[in-house]
């Protein structure tokens, strides 16, 4: 059983990449990995220096920019999950099949993650190098800020595409909708909040990572940080994203397989 699911969740990724080699979807693709590059390009060109001495507005708001278009792009890739599955007519095929279902939302998950991880690489690639070029502020270690960047966002992408595809199962006539609720509501709000509540956010955990990894470009008062969230290892942190990541995929995958969904043929 679980061969089949692995090798059903590869074949359905597969095929899932391969489709969406659209004009629709590349034009959706670009725009959404250019948008940053292009931003930060305005942002350097103003006639207005930003940076002064110990902020780095530039990389401030590239950060802000990819964190948009890498959450824009899962909830347009990885919310859908059954809703295009039942639109496309084809859910009753997939349910039919063994192991049909949990393969589906294992590779569509995937796939959504590969390319809301593609999108983010591209934004970051140009971003950095366009700061690295025509930036008048010098930029420490670009490529060490490149890497860490693709990093984080690899994990983003990952946590948040799992939350987003269990989000699919349960509420998937709204599930775009609901995505974003959760997001200004849970990671916007509560990520906030300096309690233990916190810690069941992405936002916080990946914001801590952010703090450890990016130390030489943020000059932040890292006792006040603590002293408001609180002090936890990089490791710790590590571990809830991936128990947040894998919750939400078991659940995910309990839903999807135990619940009876309204085709149009039979509505």
């Amino acid at each position: 059983m679980i061969r089949n699911w692995i090798n059903g969740s590869i074949a359905t990724c597969a095929f899932e990449l391969k489709r969406s080699f659209t004009f629709q979807r590349n034009a959706v693709t670009a725009v959404l990995a250019l948008f940053p590059p292009l931003m930060i390009t305005i942002l350097i060109l103003a006639p207005k220096a930003l940076d002064e001495p110990g902020i780095p507005y530039v990389e401030v708001v590239l950060i802000v920019l990819v964190a948009l278009v890498c959450m824009l792009s899962l909830l347009l890739w990885a919310t859908p999950n059954v809703y295009s599955e039942l639109e496309g007519k084809s859910w009753t095929f997939i349910s039919s099949r063994p192991g049909g279902r949990v393969s589906n939302f294992m590779g569509k998950f995937v796939a959504a993650v590969l390319s809301s991880f593609a999108v983010s690489f591209i934004a970051i690639t140009l971003s950095v190098a366009i700061i690295s070029q025509i930036s008048t502020v010098e930029v420490k270690q670009p490529l060490r800020l490149w890497a860490t960047l693709s990093g984080i966002f690899f994990i983003a992408s990952c946590a948040y595409g799992a939350v987003f595809s269990m989000i699919g199962t349960v509420t998937y006539r709204r599930a775009m909708v609901v995505g974003v609720a959760y997001v200004m509501a849970w990671e916007g709000a509560v990520a906030n909040l300096p309690a233990l509540i916190n810690r069941l956010t992405i936002r916080y955990h990946l914001q801590s990572l952010a703090m450890e990894w990016l130390a030489w470009v943020f000059p932040v008062d890292r006792q006040g940080y603590t002293l408001y969230y609180g002090d936890i290892k990089v490791g710790m942190h590590l571990a809830f994203i991936a128990l947040i990541t894998i919750a939400s995929l078991c659940f995910g995958c309990y839903v999807i397989v135990n619940r009876q969904y309204i085709t149009n043929d039979e509505s």
